[in-house]
């Protein structure tokens, strides 16, 4: 018999709970990810004992989605959800349901999840038990959804992303059936968060099986989240596509390739409607601004940019004129940003030699002068660094006191 390897915990789970007369199985994506050869990130756990019946087996537990069967187990400091078999009643939201049944029938837990390949169950003496043939479509590479995948996505949206996404994760082909079923209801994720929507869409092009990607425009999905990056992907599909694969794992750049095509308002309207994060946004807006220009190859403008946008931008901008524009002087500037960096040079107030307390010291009063006063001195050092010494500024600190009232607003 094929067997999965257990954490100690989890095995433990689920010991204790057979020997207090109940079934348990862990299920799910963690099943999944075994069979793969992936390494889980959780592990859930699926029991015929009712939540109260669970939670006096364990000293350490707390309440997750009690009204649906749900309450977590810590062990040595790790959550465990065990869920108690169930059926899902009506779905008035295309998202949860509006209440749930316990069952005893491990096949009618599974008959409810998503798709087969999350629709196994395994425990270490029993094996798999696999009703929907989930395995036979993990081998195969096939996403399918459980018993009537259209019933699955009116239950459950999400579903619909979630199904993009696995494929793009994993480099599967979505089964007819359940693609046909997708395109007939994509209308339906309009009725799921932006916050979830996002989450998925975050997953989804951190993805390596990118040409997998076009499953979100090509089904319509994407027209319901937004018309307008769906035409403009579609337009862009065929170059999107390997720009993606080439990019590095990261947010930012990803959804900086994405809305390429975007004004910075246009990126700043749209990640804020996703609810992104305040520092994504403001990421993706600075570099799609400057993403057209090419970046200096001089090294005093260069560290100007980096002053003005930041170290970390301009790195994730020179990585982007790679992509994006490969004829673009992109690599001449890399290199000399690349040694800019080896030698420490000064890019920011933080890092000059100088502060205010040492301006006040010199008898320079704190206000705009001392602002103005500060800016001059980094530009010096910008464009001399070996000029960021504490003796070298105080000197051209008084300098300037006998030129010029710096104390005047």
């Amino acid at each position: 018999m094929y067997s999965l390897f257990l954490p100690a915990d989890a095995a433990e789970i689920l010991h204790t709970l057979n020997t207090h007369g109940h079934e348990a199985y862990i299920v799910g994506g963690c099943v999944r990810d075994s069979i793969l050869g992936r390494t889980p990130q959780d592990w859930d756990i699926t029991t015929s004992a009712l939540p109260e019946e669970t939670k006096a087996l364990f000293p350490h537990t707390f309440d997750t989605g009690i009204q649906h069967g749900t309450i977590t187990v810590v062990l040595h400091r790790t959550n465990y959800e065990v869920t108690t078999y169930r059926v899902d009643g009506e779905y008035a939201d295309c998202r949860h349901p509006i209440g749930v049944t316990y069952t005893k029938k491990l096949e009618e837990d599974l008959l409810r999840r998503d798709f087969t390949m999350n629709a196994i169950a395994y425990h270490p003496k029993e094996g798999f038990r696999d009703p929907f043939h989930g395995q036979a479509d993990i081998a195969a590479g096939i996403i399918r959804g459980v018993g009537d995948p259209a019933l699955r996505f009116q239950e459950d949206a999400l579903r619909m992303l979630r199904c993009v996404r696995f494929a793009a994760q994993l480099g599967f082909s979505v089964e007819e059936a359940t693609y046909a079923a997708l395109c007939a209801h994509t209308a339906l994720i309009r009725n799921i968060s932006v916050e979830r929507i996002r989450e998925e869409m975050d997953k989804l092009w951190l993805s390596p099986y990118t040409e997998k990607m076009p499953l979100l425009w090509e089904s319509g999905l994407l027209a319901q989240i937004d018309p307008m990056l769906s035409t403009r992907l579609m337009c862009r599909s065929q170059p999107l596509l390997p720009q993606l694969a080439q990019c590095p794992k990261e947010a930012i750049l990803r959804w900086s390739i994405i809305l390429q095509d975007f004004t910075p308002l246009e990126a700043e309207h749209f990640l804020r409607g996703l609810k992104c994060d305040n520092f994504t946004i403001k990421q993706v807006c600075l570099l799609l601004a400057q993403l057209a220009d090419d970046v200096p190859t001089e090294a005093y403008p260069l560290r100007k940019l980096a002053s003005t946008i930041g170290a970390e931008t301009l790195s994730r901008l020179l990585t982007l004129q790679g992509i994006l524009r490969p004829l673009s002087p992109h690599t001449t500037s890399k290199a000399l940003w690349q040694n800019i960096l080896a030698d420490g040079d000064c890019l920011t107030l933080k890092t000059l030699a100088i502060s205010g307390k040492d301006l006040m010291a010199c008898g320079v009063p704190h206000g705009k002068g001392m602002g103005r006063l500060l800016d001059e001195l980094l530009d010096m050092v910008l464009r001399h660094p070996e000029k960021n010494t504490k003796e070298l500024l105080t000197e051209q600190v008084l300098l300037r006191l006998q030129a010029a009232d710096y104390g005047k607003e």
